[in-house]
């Protein structure tokens, strides 16, 4: 039973109150992904405090062990009308503008992996692109959130995976890639799990041994616990023991704010603090778990400082992996490795991971700013229309207001227009008659620059649709997530 010291402080958290962070022996709030607008380049650029964006303050208090405060998502415009499917894929090249005319799949649609050749044979390093998957938390009976997936949404993930014939690699198979001389098919996947949730355990680790794939599961140290929710060292050793490899994701899961603070003390005190947290969870896991390498690193919410990297190298960690959702080269830069955080409330981004057929961009960054893709903003003409973000410029705010005038246009009808958004498909755009603009505020930051736009609107006096599009840029900013809960 909580003390009441506890009980005080979750009602804190739940009236909005700044508090301090979790619990160490808690397992972290649930973050949302907080993306730049490029996240393309294999060198991230800008402040690394940058671009942070809060989520909605709202707890959850359901959980039948214990009381854990969980961030839920902001309720998005996109996710009362829009489409279930996306017909623009999610943080790819961005596609030709014949794809933003996608049909959109029905909700009951069996889970489908985009239709590719994938083939066992090894290719040539630099031909092969790993799409890694990364999850948290799992249920059969509890509300999905952004950590939380449903068990059966997971299994039907993993037989859509064994259906297809993608390989499935392991950790070392991986890093025996990317480090070393091992080659690779030229389409893969890896699966890693973050935090240490029992749930791995009870409703992951058995689907993921039927299936016979091998996995990486990270958690933090402190969370190894055996209580309420958290794993036991022995339910972790019983999957080491079968196809299951064990990487770091820190001791105490520690957000922003706490390395922030060590940087207004200065360059020792992070890396101080970068030793306690980085150095000393692959020295406690180790000790746990004799026989276990632990090679690789997860950034707790993919927040990423100079200090982070120097140290993870020293304390012997080969890679570190963060939550930019983009295929994985020889070329990427093995302290950022990308993966896919596949959200139980947007289950869609394991298709988007799974689609092999948008082929990748070079990992270098290009020298304009917000572009690093390497794909030119011209792409597109600008548009007769008066538009916002004017076309093939580049803006700062990662959620800007993207809005079209039709002015000039004759009378329209609202529900004859409509807006699509790479990175999201159709949104639910909203129509000002008396402006004549069309309208829409994404409700999370954009994740790919530049950002492709195609507005329809029908013209009634000749009964034709016509179309605008056009493209603009992000600046290129750090990527990582922070609830509102943690950090205020």
């Amino acid at each position: 039973m909580r003390s009441v010291p506890g009980l005080l402080s979750v009602f804190l958290i739940a009236a909005g109150v700044a508090c301090a962070e979790l619990p160490p022996d808690l397992p972290p709030a649930s973050p949302l992904p907080f993306a730049p607008g490029p996240v393309i380049g294999g060198t991230i650029k800008g402040n690394p405090a940058a671009g942070i964006v809060p989520v909605k303050d709202l707890i959850e208090a359901n959980r039948k062990d214990e009381y854990i405060p969980m961030a839920e998502p902001i309720p998005g415009e996109t996710g009362s009308s829009a489409p279930l499917a996306e017909s623009i894929p999610n943080a790819e090249p961005i596609p030709g503008e014949t794809n933003l005319h996608a049909p959109v799949q029905p909700a009951e649609a069996p889970l489908a992996i985009p239709s590719t050749a994938f083939s066992p044979v090894p290719v040539p390093q630099p031909e092969t692109r790993v799409a890694i998957l990364g999850y948290h938390d799992f249920s059969r009976t509890l509300p999905a959130t952004e950590m939380r997936m449903n068990t059966d949404v997971f299994r039907s993930q993993m037989q859509a995976l064994k259906a297809s014939g993608v390989p499935v690699i392991s950790m070392k198979e991986f890093l025996e890639w990317k480090l070393g001389d091992r080659q690779l098919p030229a389409k893969c996947v890896m699966i890693t799990i973050d935090d240490g949730w029992k749930s791995v355990y009870t409703d992951a680790y058995p689907i993921l041994k039927e299936t016979g794939f091998p996995f990486t599961i990270f958690p933090y140290t402190k969370f190894i616990t055996g209580r309420g929710s958290a794993m036991s060292p022995a339910q972790i050793q019983e999957m080491l023991n079968n196809g299951a490899t064990l990487g770091s994701h820190s001791v105490s899961h520690l957000y922003p704010r706490s390395w922030r603070a060590a940087q207004r003390k200065g360059t020792q005190a992070v890396l101080d603090l970068a030793t306690a947290e980085i150095g000393n969870s692959r020295k406690i896991l180790q000790e746990k778990f004799p026989g276990s390498s632990v090679e690789a690193y997860c950034y707790p919410g993919g927040f990423i400082l100079p200090e982070m990297i120097s140290k993870a190298e020293d304390a012997g960690f080969q890679a570190a992996f963060t939550v930019i959702p983009k295929k994985v080269t020889k070329d990427t830069d093995r302290w950022r490795i990308h993966r896919y955080m596949v959200f139980g409330k947007d289950p869609k981004t394991f298709t988007r991971a799974l689609n092999f057929n948008v082929p990748s961009t070079p990992e270098t960054p290009a020298a304009t700013p917000g572009n690093s893709s390497g794909k030119k903003m011209n792409s597109y003409p600008a548009p007769a229309q008066p538009v916002y973000p004017a076309a093939n410029t580049v803006v700062k705010n990662q959620t800007p207001d993207i809005s079209i005038s039709l002015a000039g246009e004759p009378s329209l009808e609202p529900k004859q227009m409509e807006m699509r958004v790479s990175g999201f498909g159709l949104v639910n755009a909203r129509y000002d008659a008396k402006e004549k603009i069309l309208k829409w505020t994404p409700s999370r930051p954009l994740r790919l620059s530049p950002v492709t736009v195609q507005v329809r609107w029908k013209n009634p006096a000749v009964n034709m649709w016509q179309t605008a599009t056009w493209q603009f840029g992000i600046e290129e900013q750090e990527m990582h997530f922070t609830p509102r809960n943690i950090v205020k």
